[in-house]
């Protein structure tokens, strides 16, 4: 009768044989030989049993069998490192051996365990998004590149890969658990700052499709428009767009070229300032012509107040009355001549 043997138990077979991998094959087969089929008896006995360090339990067949210890298990960063791991995965089994004694808590810690793919997606994702977020590639949640969808591709790959153990993930085991940590902390921080990219986008607005350089004709900057009607009398009030669309707003800033407070409000130096139009939105617009202009007050030292003198006037224009336009001509009603019926003389 074959056994089935879980995946759990295969991953961690792996990483014990990973641990062993300096000695001898012979030794290594020796050492590990029917190590699944046995870990995969004991679990099927006993459900609440916790798979024990893969790191320890290596150590603990190399004592068993007079071997000597791995060099980075003696002393050195690394094996102090690997001291570290194997405290905390005890706590941790520790841990969840009390939890296990009770039926809620050993059914959260099955689900958690379903979640831990999930888990190694969100890591990943975490680390590309910091990556291209690093270099100014992302402003939102998905990749919008080929090249971030690579990146993403390979911080899972690797992830998952280490979450399996393997791809070196037992000799790396403490940078792995502080980097969940910190993945754990990161996380939220920034799927609100990826959520406020996403949601800030560029909003089309009636002001904002205005040409912000403005218009020109023939290299010279129009500032205003004075429309006539047909009859040549002067216009107000007409809005202006071009063939795309977009409102045309006049090319400077300011009425004049002389600016006042640095012309970050847009108030000449003489303190006046073009006057928008509002529309019945409550809209303020630029493209209404003839613009208006609005004079500021001026203080001691020459600088623009938001406070006005008088109302908004329009400049006089450049003339009164231009020619009206000619009469379109008017199209003929008279019935064109008929073609003749009448038989012609036959030719002599």
């Amino acid at each position: 009768m074959s056994t089935t043997i879980p995946t759990e138990i295969s991953a961690f077979a792996a990483r014990v044989r990973a641990q062993l991998a300096d000695l001898p094959a012979d030794e290594l087969e020796e050492l590990t030989e029917g190590l699944e089929a046995d870990l995969a008896e004991a679990y099927a006995e006993d459900l609440a049993r916790e798979l024990p360090d893969p790191v320890a339990y290596a150590a603990e067949l190399r004592a068993a069998a007079g071997l000597p210890l791995k060099e980075d298990q003696r002393s050195g960063l690394a094996g102090g490192l690997d001291s570290l791991r194997q405290g905390a995965s005890e706590t941790w089994r520790d841990v969840t051996l009390a939890l296990r004694r009770s039926p809620v808590g050993r059914g959260v810690l099955d689900f958690l365990s379903v979640l831990q793919p999930v888990w190694w997606v969100t890591r990943a994702w975490l680390a590309s998004w910091l990556v291209a977020a690093f270099f100014g590639w992302e402003s939102g949640f998905a990749p919008t590149t080929l090249g971030t969808w690579i990146l993403l591709a390979a911080f899972v790959t690797v992830s998952v890969q280490w979450g399996r153990g393997l791809w070196g993930a037992p000799r790396i085991g403490p940078l792995l658990v502080l980097g969940n940590v910190v993945a754990a902390v990161a996380l939220l921080p920034v799927v609100a700052t990826a959520q406020s990219w996403e949601t800030s986008t560029y909003e089309m607005t009636y002001v904002g499709s205005e040409d912000p350089a403005g218009m020109s004709l023939d290299g010279s900057s129009i500032t205003n428009i004075y429309p006539y009607d047909a009859q040549g009398r002067p216009l107000s009030g007409v809005q202006l767009f071009d063939q795309d669309g977009r409102a045309l707003a006049p090319a400077l800033n300011t009425v004049r070229d002389e600016c006042a407070n640095g012309c970050t409000d847009g108030i000449a130096a003489d303190g006046t300032a073009w006057s928008p139009a509002t529309l019945e939105t409550g809209q303020d617009v630029m493209n209404v012509y003839p613009l208006s202009v609005v004079q500021h007050v001026l203080d001691e030292l020459g600088s623009a107040s938001s406070a006005v003198i008088g109302e908004a006037k329009v400049p006089e224009a450049p003339f009164l009355k231009v020619p009206a336009l000619a009469p379109a001509p008017e199209a003929s009603t008279s019935p064109s001549e008929a073609p003749s019926t009448a038989p012609t003389d036959a030719p002599d």
